[in-house]
Formats: structure tokens, C-alpha cells, sequence
């Protein structure tokens, strides 16, 4: 149990990470770095300090001293539940807002686990949301209080299990949302750091999840061999651990591996066995997710079988739209029914599917980049090889803005190279040294 003065501590680190100050910042002539350093450690502040600090923190001194009341941290604590099921239900808007007004109570983080809690939930309704660049900031500051980047964790960090599985939980999130942007650099660092660190004590649920989330970005790079590697260690793991949840993530990320092998039919028997398992959890929005993403690897691995994709995703999109899944998740399997549309050769459908979905959801950052670069590879197909490449040197622009310097990098060359077929050798010039300036074209 937390001294008086550790509790002093507690509340004065919590608020300087709530408002992301550092201790830089928040120092000052009356108090120096050092000073608050001891503060935050246990040392009691002199009634100058806690007023000092109260102006600068924006909070009454009294917060400073002994944290929220009670009966406001039971509130807390309901309107986080509300929240939380607000998201599960795929009500992500809702849960966005109602978690905002939670971090924004300027004396949230005098209760640094609830203040985590409604940060972690904030982001995660942005990455449902579609707003995957708010989510990473959030996610980022989070990891860093909880685990800085460039330290090794003490000892004792791993004696709350609670802290450990938020600890993962975040570093999966962040791992997963840069991913999605296609900052595939910055996703294995972080997926690569916290696997390192944070799985010596043993396979968890949580952990194998971890892993696949880790898998995920290996397999965007196409680094085949570690992929190979990491997925037979996922699955026996997740074999020996015999849990529904480790196996759906092993067997799901597996069936992505084994199809980027062009070895269909292990493919499907692990994507069999990630739906068997996933029948013994109480989640129908995430079968229908799961269906989605195994038809999508046929699309992207095997676009011979858009077919059997199809009908896939049609059954996906029926049991996303009968559940508690969100616009964004629904929206993506549509954009994948519009890549097949595309793989069948209906450019023009696929097009005209891809540009709506782009209207309807503006915010969904992500989502709007990859229904942009469908409509350039529908437009070529239509041979209108001048619209497509400047509807892909969009989307890099988009790409670049949201800090996904590979794809936005891919985005520009490929613009360049559909330049350099029409002759304008200028234009073409131009686009391959903006996607050398962007990034790295190697993970692709």
C-alpha cells in the first residue's frame, strides 16, 4: 500500500503525464528538475511548491496533496464501464466522446490507473474510428509512461500482472495501428521491443496475440523466412497453451503466412481451425473480421481464388452488419468485395465501390488512402493511366501526411512508373524523387 508521500508522488507524476509535460517543462525557478524528481519519488512538497505546481498544473493544491474524492473516482469508474461497452459494441463515435470527456477532467490523472485506462480506451476508439494518426500519438505517450522506449524495464515491473497485460495491450495496439499506416519500421521496433521484454515469464493469451500483431508486420515487409519462423512458434505455442484466443491469433496470421507461401490449401486448414476457435469465444464481430481478412489474403496471395473470396466476404459482410462491428470495420470488407469486383474484371464497379466508400468515411484516414489507391489500379485496368497516377500520387500525399513512409513511397513509384508509360519522362522524374525523398522502397 502507497505512503502518504508516495501517494504525493503518484498524483503529481500522474498529472504531468496526463498533460504531457516533462519534468523540463514543468520545472521552474522554485523548482528545479531535481526537485521535482525527489517530489515525484516520495519527498513531501512545501506548501510554496504544491501551489507552485497547482498554478502550473492547472488544479486545486488540494488534488496535489490527496488525489480525487471517492465518490468521484466510483463515477469514474461507471462512466469508464459505459464507455468500454459503448466500444465493444462497435459504437465507436460514442465511445470516443465519452471517453474525451473523461481525459479531458483535469483531475483525472491524480488516479494515474484510471487515467491510463480512459487514454488506452480513447485510442482505441480513434483506431476504430478511423482516426489511426490520434490513435498512435496516443498509444506512443502511453507506452512511454508505462515502458520508455530506450530502457530495460526493472525487475519489479513485472510483479502487477494487470500492468503487464496493459503494458502488452498497448505496445499491440501501437504495433498493429502502425501497421495500418504502413510505417512497417516504426510497427516491427515496437511489436520486436515489447516481445523481447515482455514474454521471458512465459506464453500468455495476451502475449501469442502480441506475436501475431508482430507476424502481421513481418508479413506486410515480406520478410518470408521470419515470417515462416515466428509463425511455427506462434502455433506451437499457442497448441501448447490449447486456449481459444492463442489459437485463433497463431492459426489466423498463420493462414497469412502459408498463403504468401502460394500453399492455398494450408491456408485454408489454418483458417479453418482460427474460425473453429474463434466459434468458442463470445465475439460474432470478430468472425465476421476474421472471414474478412482470410478472403483478403486470397485477394492479395491468391487472386486467381477471387471466387471463393467473394463469397467469403459476402458471408463476412452479413455477419459484420448483424453485429456490434463498426462503420470502419464493415467499410473495409466492402472495399475488399470492390478489390474482387476488380480481380473478376469489373474495373468499373470496383472503382465507383471505392470512391463511394472514400465519401462516406473522410475520417477514416487508412481507409480512405486504400480506397484511393483501388480506384488507381481500377483506372488503369480501364487504361485512364494518366487519372490513375495522379489518383495515386494523391493517396501518397495522404500516405506521407499520416507518417507511412513505405506506402507512401510504393504510392509515388508506381505513380512514376504509370508516367514513364505515357511518355511524360518530366512528370515521371518528378514522382520517383518524391517516393525517394518519402522513404524506403526495400520492405516493398
Amino acid at each position: 500500500m502507497l505512503t502518504n508521500m508516495q501517494h504525493g508522488g503518484v498524483i503529481l507524476r500522474g498529472l504531468r503525464h496526463q498533460r504531457r509535460l516533462t519534468l523540463d517543462e514543468l520545472s521552474g525557478p522554485q523548482l528545479s528538475i531535481r526537485r521535482l524528481i525527489l517530489i515525484e519519488d516520495g519527498v513531501d512538497a512545501t506548501p510554496g511548491e504544491l501551489r507552485e505546481l497547482a498554478v502550473k498544473l492547472q488544479c486545486p493544491p488540494l488534488v496535489l496533496r490527496h488525489g480525487l474524492a471517492a465518490d468521484r473516482g466510483a463515477e469514474i469508474k461507471q462512466e469508464l464501464a459505459g464507455a468500454d461497452e459503448a466500444l465493444a459494441q462497435g459504437m465507436s463515435a460514442k465511445a470516443r466522446a465519452q471517453y474525451a470527456a473523461l481525459v479531458a477532467d483535469p483531475e483525472l490523472g491524480s488516479r494515474p490507473d484510471l487515467w491510463r485506462q480512459a487514454e488506452l480506451g480513447l485510442a482505441l476508439a480513434a483506431e476504430a474510428d478511423g482516426d489511426l494518426p490520434d490513435a498512435i500519438e496516443r498509444l506512443t505517450h502511453l507506452l512511454n509512461v508505462l515502458a520508455p522506449l530506450d530502457e530495460q524495464l526493472p525487475p519489479m515491473a513485472y510483479e502487477d500482472p494487470e500492468e503487464t497485460e496493459q503494458r502488452i495491450a498497448i505496445a499491440l495496439a501501437l504495433c498493429r495501428c502502425l501497421r495500418e499506416v504502413g510505417d512497417l519500421t516504426a510497427s516491427v521496433r515496437i511489436g520486436d521491443l515489447a516481445f523481447s521484454r515482455e514474454l521471458p515469464g512465459g506464453w500468455t493469451d495476451r502475449g501469442i496475440e502480441l506475436g501475431a500483431t508482430l507476424l502481421a508486420a513481418y508479413i506486410e515487409r515480406g520478410e518470408q523466412t521470419t515470417c515462416q519462423a515466428l509463425a511455427t512458434q506462434l502455433l506451437e505455442a499457442a497448441e501448447q497453451l490449447g486456449t481459444p484466443r492463442a489459437l485463433r491469433a497463431a492459426c489466423w496470421n498463420g493462414a497469412t503466412v502459408a498463403a504468401m507461401d502460394g500453399d492455398a490449401r494450408r491456408a485454408a486448414e489454418l483458417g479453418d481451425r482460427a474460425l473453429a476457435a474463434h466459434a468458442q469465444l463470445t465475439d460474432p464481430r470478430s468472425t465476421g473480421r476474421l472471414r474478412a481478412r482470410l478472403a483478403e489474403n486470397l485477394l492479395t496471395y491468391c487472386p486467381a481464388e477471387h471466387d471463393r473470396a467473394r463469397r467469403m466476404l459476402l458471408e463476412a459482410e452479413g455477419e459484420l452488419a448483424g453485429s456490434a462491428a463498426s462503420a470502419i470495420d464493415l467499410a473495409y470488407c466492402q472495399l475488399s468485395l470492390a478489390r474482387a469486383d476488380l480481380l473478376a474484371g469489373d474495373a468499373t464497379a470496383a472503382a465507383s465501390q471505392a470512391g463511394e466508400l472514400a465519401t462516406r468515411h473522410p475520417a477514416a484516414l487508412n481507409l480512405v488512402a486504400d480506397a484511393h489507391l483501388l480506384v488507381a489500379d481500377a483506372l488503369r485496368a480501364l487504361k485512364r493511366t494518366h487519372a490513375a497516377a495522379e489518383v495515386r500520387a494523391g493517396a501518397g500525399e495522404q500516405l506521407e501526411q499520416m507518417n507511412a513512409p513505405g506506402r507512401a513511397s510504393k504510392a509515388f513509384a508506381e505513380s512514376a512508373a504509370e508516367l514513364e508509360q505515357l511518355g511524360d519522362l518530366e512528370g515521371s522524374t518528378r514522382a520517383y524523387q518524391r517516393a525517394l525523398s518519402v522513404g524506403d522502397l526495400a520492405g516493398y
